[in-house]
Order: structure tokens, then sequence, then C-alpha cells
């Protein structure tokens, strides 16, 4: 048995690293995302297939961050 999976099974520890650090990760693209959302509605012309996209994507980054954090 490796390591790794040694840890996952006394108590889950190994996994509960990795799912923050995915957290962490979700997040800070969720905010990178943000700020793209806010750089595009500031163009005098912003591209509303591109504001829909970010958008999207927010939301799909906002529903798997409540996934993890349960």
């Amino acid at each position: 048995m490796s390591e790794t999976d040694r840890w996952e099974n006394e108590g889950g520890r190994v996994l509960h690293v990795k799912t923050e650090a995915r957290l962490k990760a979700l997040v800070r693209r969720h905010f990178s995302l943000d700020r793209a959302l806010d750089d595009e509605l500031a163009r005098p012309n912003p591209c509303s297939i591109e504001l829909q996209r970010l958008r999207r994507e927010k939301l799909f980054l906002k529903d798997e961050m409540t996934q993890i954090s349960g």
C-alpha cells in the first residue's frame, strides 16, 4: 500500500488537504473570472457572448465550490 493510500485510509487526512487545495484553486479562478467580467464590461462595446461565457463559468465554479465545502 502506498503512503498516500495509507493516509487516506487512516482518517482521510491527505484527502482533506487535496480538497482544501482544490477549493483554494477554484476560489482563485472565480476571482479571476470576476476581474475578466469587470474588464469586459468596462470596454466600450462589451461582447455579449464573452460575458455569457464568463458568467456561466463563474456559476459552474460556484456550484463546484458549494459541493466541495459541503
